[in-house]
Formats: C-alpha cells, structure tokens, sequence
C-alpha cells in the first residue's frame, strides 16, 4: 500500500502553501486519490514524482519517507563515487542510503545516478579486491547493501501507467543482480511497465516467459558465463523466440567481450544505463505513433 499524504502535509514536506499546494492538483500536475469520506490524498511517490520532475526542493524529507541530511555536498554527483565506495567497504549502511537518495530526491536522472555513482563505486571496490585492499566479504556486503538502497528506490517510484512491456534477467549461474535490477528502475523511471524476472534463469524457462507475456522488450544481463558455447546457442534461441513475438532483445554486461558478440543476434547492446535509456525512450516514441489497434494483441498472464 503507498503511503497516502494529505495536501498539507505534502504542503510542508515542499515547503509550499497548502493553496499552491491544491492548485498544482487541480491542474492535474499532481495526482490525487478520494478517501471514503471524499477529503483528497496524495501518494509519497507521486509527490516524489512532482518534486524531481518539477525541480522543487524538498524542504521536510522525512515527511515523504526520505532520508534527512545535513550534507549539501550529497545532492551534488561529483565526489559521491568516491563517497559511496568507501561508505560501502566500511558497511555504512545508513551513509550509502542517504548518498543515494539525496541524488534522487535532487532529481538527478536515475540512469546518471546508477553509471556515474553506484557502476564506479562497485569498480573502484573491485579494484581494491584485485590489489587485497578489499576482502571478498566486504564486496558480498557492499553489494546486499546496494541492493537494499535499490529497493527502497524501486519503491519510491510510482506505478507506471503503460502497456509497454519490458522483462529481464540473468542466465543462468550468473548471480550478479545489480545490474539487472538498475536496469528495471531505469526502464520504469521512462515509462515502461518493467518486471525483473530474477537471476540465474535458464535460457528455456526465459524462452516460456517471452511466449506467455509478449513482452516489447526483453533485457538481459550478463557478468558471468559459465560456459560459452552453450551460452551463445542458448542467446541465440531466446533471439528466436522474441523474434516470434516481435520482443525487442536488449543485451549488456562485462562477460560480453567482442568476440562473444559478434556471435549474437540482438536488437540492442547497451554499455550503460543512459544506453538503455535511450533506447526505451526510442521505443516508446515508436510505440505511440503505432495506433494501439494495430499493434500486437497481448495474451493475459
């Protein structure tokens, strides 16, 4: 359940009048819900939504469930890698959570947050581990820890209102989720209606969920291939099988060298988060010149 505000409190957490507060609803910049008793709510995450695409500060974070913060130097992304990085290998938790957020909240685009912030702190780890600077445990942890503040992102986001359709996963024995779940909060952040399907999936039980959804777009992940050959024919069917429904195939990863890729058939390979932005935004604007009569029928799941 979202957590439902009402226009004054939503009022104070902007710092703004509960009149202007009540005129952006009316104008329909803000949505609203009626309670029983037909007096007007405002979700948290609609709020979110208003603040980071309206560029208004958020004067009482704590009000829309945000992290309150002294440090103005954290709603600026320079630096933060850094910080964040050092905050994970100590397992700050709490001082990870608010760089992140406070980026967020600021309305830093999630696709810049996720390349520029979240990718470097993890290669700079990675770094450390490949010169003993860093042990095993503290990159396992860094990476539960991240995958926490991905979800408290996820969750301050509002539903996307969209037919468009995006699933993802990882192959089988790769068990790296990060980059796949950065993936569904981008797709979701520009509209699409994006599901992680999880990790360590085999290319056949992906083949039956690209039948059953007919999705418009299937990403996929991959930082770990344990065996090549059986990898690349396994991609290639699944190419297939979207093809058959006119799937758009998204691909990116580390394990993707150059000569693995030449021997795949994709829609798309994106290096980076803004990659895949862009690609989805593309679609969509694809998509809403089709008329929607025209486009393909979408089987109930």
């Amino acid at each position: 359940m979202p957590q439902l505000l009402s226009p004054k409190q939503v009022a104070v957490a902007l710092g703004a009048s509960e009149s202007s507060l009540k005129r952006w609803c009316d104008q329909g910049l803000l949505a609203t819900v009626k309670t029983a008793g037909g007096h007007r709510r405002i979700a948290a995450q609609e709020a979110l939504r208003f603040a980071r695409e309206q560029n208004h500060s958020v004067v009482a974070p704590l009000i829309l469930a945000m992290p309150a913060t002294d440090d103005r130097k954290s709603r600026r992304i320079e630096g933060c890698a850094e910080r964040l990085a050092t905050g994970l290998l100590a397992n700050n938790e709490q001082a990870c959570h608010a760089i992140v957020l406070d980026l967020f909240l600021k309305g830093q685009p999630l696709s810049q947050i996720f390349d520029e912030v979240i990718a470097v702190a993890f290669r700079t780890i990675g770094e450390k581990w490949e010169c003993h600077d860093a042990e095993v445990y503290q990159e396992r942890c860094s990476c539960q820890i991240a995958l926490r503040i991905l979800h408290e992102l996820r969750s301050k986001q509002t539903e996307p209102n969209s037919d468009l359709v995006a699933i993802g996963a990882t192959i089988e024995g790769d068990q790296y989720s990060l980059p796949v779940t950065m993936s569904e909060i981008v797709l979701r952040s520009v509209g699409w209606s994006a599901q992680l399907l999880g990790s360590s999936i085999p290319f056949d039980s992906m083949t039956k969920a690209i039948q059953r959804h007919k999705p418009e777009m299937f990403w996929l992940s991959v930082s770990f291939i344990p065996d090549e050959s059986a990898f690349i024919s396994g991609f290639n069917r699944l190419f297939e099988a979207a093809s058959k429904t006119n799937t758009a195939m998204v691909v990116g990863g580390r394990a993707l060298t150059a000569e693995i890729r030449t021997r795949l058939r994709y829609s798309a390979f994106c290096d980076t988060m803004r990659h895949l932005e862009d690609f989805a935004k593309t679609l969509r604007r694809q998509a809403e010149v089709v008329p929607k009569k025209s486009r393909k029928p979408r089987k109930n799941s």
